[in-house]
């Protein structure tokens, strides 16, 4: 799945601390897991050229919308803003991951148990445990655990995608 590259950030405006609050507190509760942002952090949020909604920290991208979920970008994941359970894939399905590949059962090595059907995860490889993409599992941690075959995770955020760029620049 190619993305085009992201050229600007349309719309930008940073959060007043009440929305900034607000915003936190409704993605803490959707994903389950704690924002570690303090008060002083400054979000911003912004619309991309290609209508994408975003929310950024220090001209970073840290979250995304998706079918009107916000999602933690790699960035997020990386600096520790966030976390959110994980699958581990084998380093064979590395170089299928990094390229936007969906999530097939055969290569998964571990799974946490916080794992939901429909839930948000993170895709890390089992030698580095370092985040390659964002997914959203079609199965429970138990049911990921007992299925033998077929794709599992739908990816929708990986390395060197156009959210991955633009946070290089």
């Amino acid at each position: 799945m190619h993305m085009p590259k992201i050229e600007r950030i349309k719309k930008r405006h940073l959060l007043k601390k009440r929305e900034q609050r607000d915003l936190i507190e409704q993605i803490e509760s959707d994903l389950g897991s704690s924002i570690g942002l303090d008060d002083k952090s400054q979000i911003e949020s912004g619309i991309l050229d290609d209508g994408s909604h975003i929310l950024l920290l220090d001209g970073e991208i840290i979250f995304f919308e998706h079918n009107s979920r916000k999602i933690p970008t790699l960035r997020a994941l990386l600096k520790g803003i966030i976390q959110i359970p994980k699958v581990t894939v084998d380093m064979g399905a590395v170089k299928y991951v990094v390229n936007g590949a969906d999530i097939m059962r055969p290569g998964i090595t571990h799974v946490d148990d916080q794992v939901t059907a429909n839930g948000i995860v993170a895709i890390v490889d089992e030698r580095h445990g370092k985040p390659l993409a964002v997914g959203i599992s079609q199965l429970s941690a138990s049911d990921l655990r007992t299925v033998t075959g077929g794709k599992v995770i739908k990816s929708i955020h990986h390395v060197n995608d156009h959210l991955w760029e633009f946070g290089k620049s």
